[in-house]
């Protein structure tokens, strides 16, 4: 493989921080105030950029000046851009306390109307293509059936959660979190070998590969029925926004580069873990650099 395609969804993140999280019918006062380009396909998108390959992100955006900031930032990013507009550029209103725990509401605009008509004619072969479901499923149904072979690994992040089956089955490796995991594989995980066991189920019902990730309790991969657990990489947390995100793209970075899976779950883990340490989503996101000296030590 010689390339990563990243296609999904592109937003303007607008976040907000507080001592704590407000409760229904409650105005509390934020004490900071960020706006910075998201969206779960470009902030894989910039998490592979940072770790050293230059990828290609496929989405939509809309007519309007949130389009104009998004794509100045992401070309910043050293990121091929391949675009299309309509409708309304996505919203995400991420309200964020001192603990790191958040709460997001996301308007999703062109990504709602994102269509695999759209680009049918970009070339994907020989690449990691990575996939998350801000965009309509039928989208990502139609980009697999149409690149599967071609010498093509296919990641999916199955968030927002939504069982398609034939994204599941016709997916390579699949990378929930805790709680999409303990959807997929319909039982409870509370420990690491909860986790192993709802690997294995999702593996036997899927036929993909899973990697799990697990916060601050690390992560685990069930690769062609071999399970492995990583310890997590313990950091000050501010903002989980964007963690899972920046794991999956500093794992199919490193992939890209060493094809070693111990290796890239190593990576994609401080990758993860250092995402959490600023606001925001990708502004936190390390490079790599900061990533090979932990490793290092």
């Amino acid at each position: 493989m010689k390339h990563i395609k990243v296609i999904g969804s592109i937003n303007m993140d607008i976040i907000l921080s507080s001592a704590r999280l407000p409760v229904t019918g409650e105005t509390i006062k934020a004490d900071k105030y960020y706006m910075y380009p998201g969206g779960k396909g470009a902030n894989q998108a910039v998490a592979v950029a940072r770790t050293g390959v230059r990828p290609q992100l496929i989405g939509k955006l809309g007519n309007d000046y949130f389009a104009e900031m998004i794509t100045t930032y992401l070309k910043k990013e050293n990121i091929d851009l391949s675009l299309t507009y309509g409708d309304k550029t996505g919203i995400a209103m991420i309200n964020v306390e001192s603990s790191g725990k958040n709460m997001i509401t996301v308007y999703p605009g062109s990504n709602g109307s994102m269509a695999y008509d759209d680009f049918h004619d970009i070339n994907i072969k020989n690449s990691i293509v990575m996939f998350q479901q801000e965009i309509p499923l039928k989208t990502i149904r139609d980009f697999i059936s149409n690149i599967a072979g071609n010498g093509n690994m296919i990641i999916t992040d199955p968030s927002p959660f939504n069982e398609d089956r034939y994204i599941l089955e016709n997916t390579d490796i699949l990378t929930p979190n805790e709680n999409e995991a303990q959807l997929l594989a319909g039982c409870n995980i509370k420990n690491v070998e909860d986790a192993k066991k709802a690997s294995r189920i999702i593996l036997e019902k899927y036929k993909s590969n899973v990697i799990i990730k697990l916060g601050d309790n690390g992560s685990l991969i069930n690769y062609e029925g071999n399970i492995k657990y990583f310890k997590p990489y313990k950091v000050g947390t501010v903002d989980t926004t964007g963690a899972g995100d920046c794991f999956n793209g500093a794992f199919a970075s490193e992939f890209l580069r060493t094809e070693s899976i111990d290796k890239s779950m190593e990576f994609a883990n401080i990758a993860g873990a250092l995402s959490t340490t600023g606001y925001g989503a990708f502004p936190s996101f390390p490079y790599r650099n900061q990533i090979i000296s932990i490793m290092e030590e």
